[in-house]
């Protein structure tokens, strides 16, 4: 018995994450439907060239009560660009996006610099930037976070760990990214030492099981165990599964929730009757699942 189960077994009423689903404006309607009917809690990236797509997406979500974060993943529009036409650019859709989503379900947002590492970056620019957007979205309580990333100067958890102390930005974990990057692959690091690096700005977590041509789920929990305990030492309980496919993503959500219990001493309760559960991610093993509708 490892000692991060040891600590957990100390803590019965130890709050377990929100399993969210990555939705895309690009996505079908029935996407977001279907999402929303099997209980997950939704992560929506924007489209920058349409922002006012985002209401006619998530209105009736929001109004229904289901969680929603945000991400904005935006090829071609990178804050840390050595050319200020293009970094301007960036800086105008990243605070368009904080606009957009101002007062709209939970205030937090992922971004990245680097986005693409085949582009030209300028760390400095891209931290100065970054801290711009902090600061602007702490007018509207926003929380910004930043993302790691599978290459490039954003693989490295110290690059992310000293970026977002110096801009003030929280860090989004993408377990994928960490687990396919050269140093993870090489045995250098592991995934767990991303999480010691992140845990006092840590808020949230994207899992799924490696990034290659995309992203591939998880097979079995065998690698993951040690990275779920150690995650629930932390305080981050926002987990987004980034899966596309509706089956990969059920199949990753089962065997998080399935180690997730186990992790529960009798006596606390099934996990989806704990009320640190929101009621969409709470009720889904109750709940027949609902035929794909896309």
């Amino acid at each position: 018995m490892s000692e991060s189960f040891i600590s957990l077994l100390e803590k019965p009423n130890l709050d377990l994450p929100t399993l969210a689903l990555a939705v895309k404006a690009q996505d079908l309607p029935d996407h977001y439907r279907w999402a929303i009917a099997n209980s997950f809690a939704l992560e929506y990236t924007p489209d920058p060239a349409c922002f006012e797509l985002l209401a006619n997406h998530l209105d009736p979500a929001i109004k229904a009560g289901v969680p929603i974060r945000f991400h904005g993943r935006y090829f071609g529009h990178e804050i840390g660009h050595p050319d200020s036409r293009i970094s301007d650019s960036a800086m105008r859709v990243h605070l368009a996006t904080l606009e957009t989503m101002h007062r709209k379900s939970e205030p937090v947002v992922t971004f990245h610099l680097g986005l693409c590492h085949r582009e030209p970056f300028d760390p400095d620019k891209g931290v100065k930037n970054l801290a711009l957007l902090v600061d602007a979205a702490r007018t509207r309580n926003i929380t910004i976070c930043l993302e790691n990333l599978r290459r490039g100067p954003a693989s490295h958890p110290e690059n992310i760990a000293a970026w977002a102390e110096a801009s003030g930005a929280s860090i989004t974990l993408d377990i994928g990214h960490a687990r396919s990057c050269k140093r993870v692959q090489s045995g250098e690091l592991l995934v767990t030492d991303f999480i010691d690096s992140f845990a006092e700005r840590l808020c949230e977590v994207h899992i799924y099981g490696h990034e290659s041509d995309r992203h591939y789920p998880i097979n079995n929990m065998a690698s993951f165990e040690p990275i779920v305990d150690r995650l629930l030492e932390t305080s981050c309980r926002w987990w987004t599964i980034e899966l596309e496919d509706p089956i990969e993503a059920l199949s990753t959500r089962e065997l998080i929730q399935n180690y997730l219990r186990t992790r529960c001493r009798p006596e606390s309760g099934p996990i989806w009757q704990q009320p640190c559960l929101n009621e969409w991610t709470a009720n889904f093993a109750e709940r027949p699942q609902v035929p794909l509708g896309f």
